[in-house]
């Protein structure tokens, strides 16, 4: 009887740690709070690491060739909020446009953190123009 509570809690805990990925980001483009910038992507790549960290999160994986990083905000139990950041280049004068969407484990925020989309946007916003 232990035996199986206990596997029971250990594929619990892999399930919610499982759940952001790269291949999951497929699935959430288009679903997340979208502002163009006046700033080449670049320089909004660079400063995503340090701005995720200002505001409580950490940078989990990263591809600058999609254009895409992942964060983490909470306790690391699974229970925080998962970030994912799409950064992409538009136009030719040098803009980008940067998606954030955010979903605590299982889409459902359990840790009582704010909104990391808007906090990465209020963020981004103090140092680069709006479109």
């Amino acid at each position: 009887m232990h035996r199986r509570a206990f596997l029971a809690l250990i594929a619990g805990a892999g399930a919610l740690t499982a759940c952001s990925t790269l291949s999951d980001v497929s699935s959430s483009r288009g679903t997340g709070v979208i502002v163009s910038y006046a700033a080449p992507f670049d320089q909004v790549w660079a400063a995503l690491p340090e701005l995720l960290k200002e505001i409580g999160m950490r940078v989990t994986k990263e591809n600058m060739a999609e254009g895409v990083m992942l964060a983490e905000e909470g306790s690391g139990f699974g229970t925080g909020v998962h970030t994912v950041i799409i950064v992409e280049r538009i136009g030719t004068r040098g803009n980008c446009r940067v998606e954030v969407v955010s979903k605590g484990t299982f889409g459902v925020n359990l840790s009582g953190i704010t909104d990391g989309a808007k906090s990465v946007h209020d963020r981004l916003v103090q140092r680069y123009r709006r479109l």
